[in-house]
């Protein structure tokens, strides 16, 4: 069985971005029919492979090729090689006995890894930043500290946030269950800071291996997940403004309530009511430039993921 972090790749390359299942399975090396079966299920139906499939042909030469591709970077773009160069050097440098075809499918793969991503600087519609927050609050008689999620969308400044006893991963992933609701659908982006939540640890080139669970939220709801750079605060210094927005205005004073539930439908109803305000700077209210958001969020699924401990 495919990884779910695969599976999420697989899926997102087909229903977002318009790929072909017949090229899907060329880009992926996987079986047409085993394109079928992702497209059916957002994470593995059973029995999930640990170890990444063996290539007794290629596997011996990867890295030569990760070094060729990583040499490449200091060379003029017109003197670079080509996967075609590549092969050829294999074959008659280092006895590569196997295929143009494997060669290419990995360089095709490895060079989509590579590709350098950047924060931008303006919001388009439909794209989110989370981030979690902490305050003090009475729940059912006693003080104690809680923990709140933020999920903003930028271009219209509406958001969504829900607290909970802990941040754990259950919490993270059921708060991003609530707040696409509230939202009314999925959007297209999510960015985070480099939560160990989120990210189980970063890979030589920046690239962020996800945890288990988080891969498996991602495949259920096909966002892209986007990660700031560490210790650069501001690529999402949206979502951080509004974490100290909403703690200074919606628990201020000191939320008191019976359960985290009425805690919650307090702040959700701050966040509705915060909808027909009009920000500096701007002529409309946030929930007319919602519109704009709205028309960018994908549909949420059939049934929301199940956030827990399985």
């Amino acid at each position: 069985m495919k990884r779910v972090e695969l599976y999420g790749r697989v899926r997102h390359a087909v229903l977002i971005d318009g790929m072909s299942r017949r090229e899907a399975a060329r880009v992926f090396g996987i079986d047409p029919r085993t394109v079928g079966k992702m497209l059916a299920y957002s994470v593995p139906p059973g029995y999930r492979r640990r170890r990444p499939a063996f290539r007794p042909k290629l596997d011996a030469f990867t890295g030569i090729i990760d070094q060729i591709l990583e040499t490449d970077k200091l060379v003029h773009k017109k003197q670079r090689h080509t996967s075609k160069r590549i092969f050829e050097r294999l074959r008659d440098e280092y006895d590569f006995t196997g295929g143009v075809t494997i060669v290419k499918d990995y360089i095709f793969a490895a060079r989509q890894r590579q590709r350098e991503m950047f924060v931008p600087l303006s919001h388009p519609p439909g794209h989110a930043q989370a981030d979690f927050g902490e305050a003090r609050a009475i729940i059912g008689g006693a003080e104690c500290k809680i923990h709140f999620l933020v999920m903003e969308l930028p271009h219209s400044d509406a958001c969504f946030l829900k607290a909970y006893p802990a941040e754990t991963t259950v919490t993270f992933c059921d708060a991003h269950v609530a707040a696409f609701e509230f939202f009314g659908g999925v959007p297209v982006s999510v960015l985070y800071d480099n939560t160990k939540i989120a990210v189980a640890r970063i890979l030589r080139g920046g690239k962020r291996k996800r945890t288990q669970v988080f891969s498996e939220l991602v495949s259920h709801y096909l966002f892209e997940d986007r990660y700031g750079r560490p210790g650069k605060g501001n690529d999402k210094g949206k979502v951080e403004g509004m974490v100290g927005y909403t703690r200074r205005n919606f628990m201020v004073p000191k939320p008191c309530f019976s359960s985290f539930d009425d805690l919650n439908a307090y702040l959700a109803q701050q966040c509705r009511k915060r909808m027909g305000d009009t920000l500096r700077g701007h002529r409309k209210t946030i929930g007319e430039r919602f519109g704009a958001d709205a028309a960018q969020l994908q549909p949420l699924p059939a049934a929301a993921y199940d956030a827990c401990d399985k």
